[in-house]
């Protein structure tokens, strides 16, 4: 068989992949975050598959979790990220405010799940749990609704009544000791009103305290609750940065807040972009990366699993041989520079998923351009990966990469435009301090020495550049030594993935 007409790498975005979990590879990061009860952030750069195990895990949770244990997936690529400013309470600080509406809509959805837990093995639901899932449901009406409709209208029903201070009678169980006002208050009136938005805070504050002493009242039993969050920087935009950096960071406090409070039995996973991470305003951010963080970082070796995993699933689809090794799949064993096919292909990758599936994607799409030729009568019958399609899809890949990481930057850091610009108008792969700096000034000329040095670490750190080890001609690149810090250098070299869509001359020792 034509290996155009069964060979398939699957789609670059996860959400899309209908396939996905038939040839899912978990490098790890799971097995690690789930098994740390201390552990709540996966991290990773924008295609480093962030989205594709948050589906792997909420799909196939039996592959990953206790056959007793709960697990709530909550992506917000539909969400009002403007409703947590409601909360905000004038006699405490901001960040404290969307910590707690987080705690509010986690508990909330804790109270849920145990709930649906009990009934569904048809247990006793314990007395607390009873009770504040009977005060959800007269809150909010029968039944208690999703997250989306706690943090859109519903929740602003509160404001139109008053919990007793610290939530007395409700720990009595008086469901009849407060009233619910009529009607819903609109957005706007809740926004321009202090009053409503304290009376809003000081309620939500009461559920919380009520919520959490029912949860604590079953933490020691024999199931845990996993709720898991994705799609966290739908509202990342230029127009939403200010807000959505305070409401994730929120998120964040939150989790991190009720992960130490109950010990592995409610656990919040947060899948977040790293460099979103980067710019938040957070206490000890570092220590947070460090002990509750797991980097979903890929190698040449699990990189390769993963693409065998789909070439395999597609091949056996089709009744073809299974593949051992990628090195199989092309039609010579070397190509420029004396490089093995795959370790051309990575090379020019930033070592995430979607680059390499992007870059194959478009190999294949050139080898069926080239066999759908109409100005070529000459049948075409491919067996293995052509290596001159290799090289007529790099431009295109190169473009491609180059997007990919203004659409990364271009919100929290808008001045990445400028940087690629003195890169492509420095016109050649290879580059000094000096060099770096003349280009930029001429599109800043307000640039100093201190700011250059920031932004070739900042270029550094997202593997956009490299650096000449030493005296040798050993290139360190970010995405291939992750351990690997910035060091200033007389030379430095932009990836080869961009070369070409920043139409630069290469210069090889």
């Amino acid at each position: 068989m034509n290996l155009i007409d069964w060979l398939d790498f699957g789609k670059v975005s996860a959400e899309r992949d209908e396939l996905l979990i038939k040839y899912f590879y978990d490098n790890g990061v799971l097995k690690k975050i789930i098994s740390d009860d201390l552990s709540f952030l996966i991290l990773g750069r924008k295609g480093a598959g962030k989205t594709a195990v948050f589906k792997y895990l909420t799909e196939n949770p039996n592959h990953t979790i206790n056959e007793n244990d709960v697990l709530i997936p909550l992506s917000f690529d539909n969400y009002n990220w403007n409703i947590h400013s409601l909360l905000t309470n004038s006699d405490k600080a901001e960040s404290h405010s969307y910590r707690q509406s987080w705690k509010f809509v986690i508990l909330v959805e804790a109270i849920k799940c145990i709930t649906e837990h009990f009934k569904s093995k048809k247990q006793p639901i314990p007395q607390k749990i009873d009770r504040a899932h009977k005060i959800l449901e007269k809150l909010f009406d029968s039944p208690v609704p999703t997250i989306y409709q706690i943090i859109g209208k519903k929740i602003l029903s509160l404001s139109k009544f008053s919990l007793p201070k610290a939530g007395v009678d409700l720990e009595s169980g008086s469901l009849d000791s407060f009233e619910l006002g009529g009607g819903e208050i609109e957005f706007d009136e809740v926004k321009s009103n202090k009053s409503l938005q304290q009376s809003l805070s000081e309620n939500i504050e009461n559920l919380i305290n009520f919520l959490d002493n029912a949860l604590q009242s079953v933490k020691n039993k024999d199931f845990r609750i996993f709720i898991c969050f994705d799609k966290v920087d739908e509202a990342w935009d230029e127009v939403s940065y200010d807000s959505s950096k305070k409401v994730i960071a929120g998120l964040v406090s939150a989790c991190d807040s009720l992960t130490i409070q109950y010990k592995g039995f409610l656990r919040p996973i947060i899948f977040l972009r790293e460099d979103i991470f980067e710019v938040l305003s957070l206490n000890d951010s570092n220590k947070l990366r460090e002990d509750c963080g797991e980097l979903l970082h890929w190698n040449r070796n699990s990189i390769q699993k993963m693409i065998l995993a789909r070439v395999n699933h597609f091949a056996q689809e089709n009744g073809i041989d299974l593949f051992s090794d990628t090195e199989n799949l092309f039609e010579n064993k070397e190509m420029r520079q004396r490089a093995k096919p795959f370790n051309y292909i990575i090379k020019r990758t930033m070592m995430r998923p979607r680059d390499v599936i992007a870059f194959l994607s478009r190999i294949l799409d050139a080898m069926k351009d080239k066999a759908n030729d109409p100005f070529d009568d000459t049948e075409v019958f491919f067996t293995t990966i052509d290596s001159a399609s290799i090289y007529n899809a790099e431009p295109g890949y190169s473009e491609w990469l180059r997007q990919e990481i203004l659409d990364e930057w271009s919100v929290q850091n808008p001045i990445i435009a400028d940087l690629l610009n003195s890169l492509r108008n420095n016109a050649s792969t290879n580059f000094t301090t000096t060099e770096f700096e003349v280009e930029l000034k001429k599109l800043r000329p307000a640039t100093n020495s201190s700011e250059i040095f920031e932004y070739l670490k900042f270029l550094f750190d997202n593997s956009i550049i490299g650096f000449k080890l030493g005296s040798s001609t050993e290139w360190r690149f970010k995405c291939f030594y992750p351990s690997q810090g910035f060091l200033a250098s007389s030379e430095y070299r932009v990836h080869e993935g961009l070369v070409r869509a920043l139409n630069l001359k290469e210069n090889r020792e």
